[in-house]
């Protein structure tokens, strides 16, 4: 799958309907809903998911990243270590400030990103 690229569109369909079931995803699932290997978008996957963010900052949306998380934080979302500094580091090159906790401000995006699932439920978002 050489020169295969993640699809927005598919990344933001796939983080939109983990949203609404109120769950995380894997980095890996990410993948997968572009039809590709984790090991074929690994390298991809930060730059992919900091322009879904901008994307979504410019809609006023939260950060939708905020729900994908290492395969070992599936269950309970709380990442740590270079997961959760990339994160912060992409929340911060969208404009907003994370300050001195970013685990706190990650658990709060979560839950702005499934709010805003539950509030823009069945709206058409991405044309």
């Amino acid at each position: 799958m050489t020169g295969a690229a993640l699809d927005r569109r598919r990344s933001f369909a796939a983080i939109r309907a983990a949203a609404e079931a109120r769950r995380f995803l894997s980095y890996g699932a990410v993948a997968a809903a572009s039809g590709l290997a984790w090991q074929a978008a690994r390298r991809r996957m930060d730059p992919h998911l900091f322009a879904l963010c901008a994307w979504a900052t410019e809609r006023g949306w939260p950060l939708l990243s905020a729900i994908v998380v290492d395969r070992t934080s599936v269950a309970h979302g709380a990442m740590r270590g270079r997961p959760l500094i990339g994160f912060a580091r992409a929340a911060e090159r969208c404009g907003r400030i994370v300050g001195g906790d970013a685990a706190a401000f990650l658990a709060d995006e979560q839950q702005r990103v499934f709010a805003w699932a539950d509030k823009e439920r069945g709206h058409v978002l991405y044309a």
